[in-house]
């Protein structure tokens, strides 16, 4: 087609969309004035309408760009039209001329110009495409690549090419999220509907049972066995939805340089990460998850007789180590400003001995007492409860009812011209623990301490 039909079929397309969209229009507003529900017959015409209104705005916007892509083929072959001019003989005497009377020839504005006199990356990319027919936009003799051969002088050439505008950077400057060293380690728990019970031993006090009730005696010959029976309770994890949503316009859409629905994936990634971590730790429980701060299980170390405020002390950890259940499974937990405390802490042996250090790196993990630690910002700040968190979180059960989705519509905001993004999963996460293990004897002992408000 050419340039006057894209021309017009643009307009008849447009027009089409504009009547379209009137008469899907007036199927609501009469049942909104008639105070009514819609009639089947209207529901459906009202769905299809919309089918037609999407498959109306792909042809829009294919013929936008055969236009876009007319247009600037006709723009080259006039700027190349232009060109072939008779040089002016004197033009030598000209400049001496107007050097003479004190003109000056200023620098070229399209050096200026970061977009180099391009509206969009679109528009850059289609002259680019059209250069290859030998009509060239005039706006690409700054952007050619000075490689200094003449096997580069086409405008064609896979090796010289043209240089993007330094308008259109494709890269997006971002401080990278923090990674969660603790979604590898929590147990998953598959959920094939929203609410999925688990049956658990009740098994946390030991100091007559460790299997929940049942025990063994021994009885003399032909005496009667004491029988005994097992209790069980019952752990329920509730699939809630967890949502982000987006809006963009569709010139942004259009126009960026990046895939702007990639960069909303990629931020809404990292929301959705930071959202589960600190959940883990802080959840209240009501509508999200259950974070260890908050599980009945925890148990909560003391601070030293005459500690000062804001400050660990090697007593803290070795205290809680010792309350740790399974502390060979154990990870740490900490705010990054308790850094520098954890690493100035040692164990004194002896009065000829060297003073061994908590805080060592192994193979370029940080342990702290033989065990693993993690700094994150999601730890309460130091003095604070939670700063320092020991835990197994293999007792820490994480259910997945629906995966990450997404899903994006132009109809929420269509008269604002705008286009609509959501992301959403649904899942459940707590520690299953009801209770504090209690020994046969010794303290009590917990997937999950930490050390108290200082």
């Amino acid at each position: 087609m050419n340039l006057k039909a894209l021309r017009q079929r643009a307009a008849d397309l447009r027009a089409e969309l504009a009547r379209i969209s009137k008469e899907r229009a007036a199927i609501g507003t009469a049942a909104v004035t008639e105070n009514r529900k819609l009639t089947d017959e209207e529901r459906a015409s009202f769905v299809a309408k919309g089918s037609e209104i999407e498959a109306l705005q792909a042809q829009i916007e294919e013929n936008q760009e055969l236009l876009a892509a007319a247009e600037a083929a006709n723009e080259a072959e006039r700027n190349w039209r232009g060109s072939n001019v008779v040089p002016d003989p004197e033009a030598a005497v000209t400049a001496r001329t107007a050097t003479a009377a004190g003109v000056s020839v200023g620098p070229l504005r399209a050096d200026e110009d970061p977009m180099r006199g391009f509206r969009s990356p679109r528009e850059f990319l289609t002259c680019v495409m059209q250069a290859a027919t030998g009509r060239p936009d005039a706006r690409l003799a700054s952007l050619r690549a000075a490689v200094g051969t003449d096997e580069q002088s086409t405008f064609s050439d896979p090796y010289g090419g043209f240089l993007v505008p330094v308008g259109m950077s494709p890269n997006i400057l971002s401080i990278a999220a923090e990674s969660d060293p603790i979604a590898p380690l929590v147990t998953r728990v598959p959920m094939n509907a929203p609410t999925v019970s688990i049956n658990a031993r009740t098994d946390k006090n030991h100091t007559s049972s460790v299997s929940g009730g049942l025990t063994v005696t021994r009885r003399e010959q032909a005496g009667d066995a004491t029988s005994s029976r097992m209790e069980f309770e019952r752990v329920t994890l509730h699939a809630y939805g967890l949502f982000g949503l987006a809006y963009a316009t569709e010139e942004v859409l259009s126009d960026s340089p990046q895939s702007f629905v990639a960069l909303l994936e990629a931020g809404f990634r990292d929301e959705f990460a930071a959202k589960l971590i600190d959940e883990r730790i802080n959840g209240t429980g009501a509508g999200e998850f259950s974070g260890v701060l908050n599980a009945p299980a925890l148990i909560t170390v003391a601070k030293e007789t005459g500690q000062a405020a804001d400050t660990i002390v090697k007593e803290n950890i070795d205290k809680m180590a010792a309350r740790s259940w399974r502390y060979s499974q154990a990870v740490w937990l900490a705010n990054h400003n308790t850094r520098p405390q954890l690493k100035s802490l040692v164990q004194v042996v002896g009065t000829g001995g060297n003073a061994v250090p908590y805080f060592t790196t192994d193979g370029g993990q940080e342990r702290l007492d033989g065990r693993p630690i993690f700094f994150s910002e999601f730890a309460s700040s130091i003095g604070d409860a939670g700063d320092l968190i020991l835990g197994v979180w293999s007792q820490y059960l994480e259910g997945l009812y629906q995966a990450p989705q997404q899903a994006e519509s132009i109809h929420v905001r269509f008269v604002q011209h705008e286009r609509a993004f959501k992301f959403w999963l649904r899942n459940d996460g707590q520690c299953w623990w009801r209770a504090a293990l209690t020994p046969k004897r010794g303290s009590t002992l917990s997937p999950f301490v930490t050390l108290a408000a200082r």
